[in-house]
């Protein structure tokens, strides 16, 4: 009568632990910048929605741009929040006092959240950092 082997020998197990780490060396670095490329694309987006919103209260308000950017320009009530790894996501700055928009300087800081100036509706993303995933500074968006 032959004796059935349970389990695997350790040869078995050394060759698969070897294997398992040789895919785990070369899939991780594939994935390390995949978090800042998704903040990046996500902070973009929701830019483009803020934008947005403000385009079309200025044309339905015969060339008037919002006084305040808050959620009662989007159709839920929620502002868009923007994650640039800071803590205040839904900061929203409004600066108002500024010469013209050819000389308008963003008055930026490391709270987070938007910078919008109402006079002419422009809107940034309020981060003196650089996105990691591009080397762009997060205000030239």
């Amino acid at each position: 009568m032959k004796r059935r082997r349970k389990g695997f020998t350790l040869v078995e197990l050394a060759i698969v632990i070897a294997i398992l780490g040789i895919l785990a060396v070369v899939a991780i670095p594939k994935y390390q910048g995949m978090e800042d490329q998704a903040r990046s694309a996500a902070a973009k987006s929701q830019l483009g929605t803020v934008r947005s919103a403000i385009g079309i209260y200025y044309a339905k308000n015969k060339g008037q741009f919002p006084t305040t950017l808050d959620g009662t320009l989007f159709a839920d009530d929620t502002m868009p929040v923007v994650d640039v790894g800071t803590s205040s996501i839904n900061t929203v700055v409004t600066a108002t006092a500024y010469t013209a928009p050819s000389t308008w300087t963003p008055a930026l800081t490391t709270a987070g959240g938007w910078e919008y100036y109402p006079t002419t509706g422009k809107v940034v993303i309020n981060d003196t950092a650089n996105d990691p995933a591009t080397s762009v500074a997060w205000s030239t968006y």
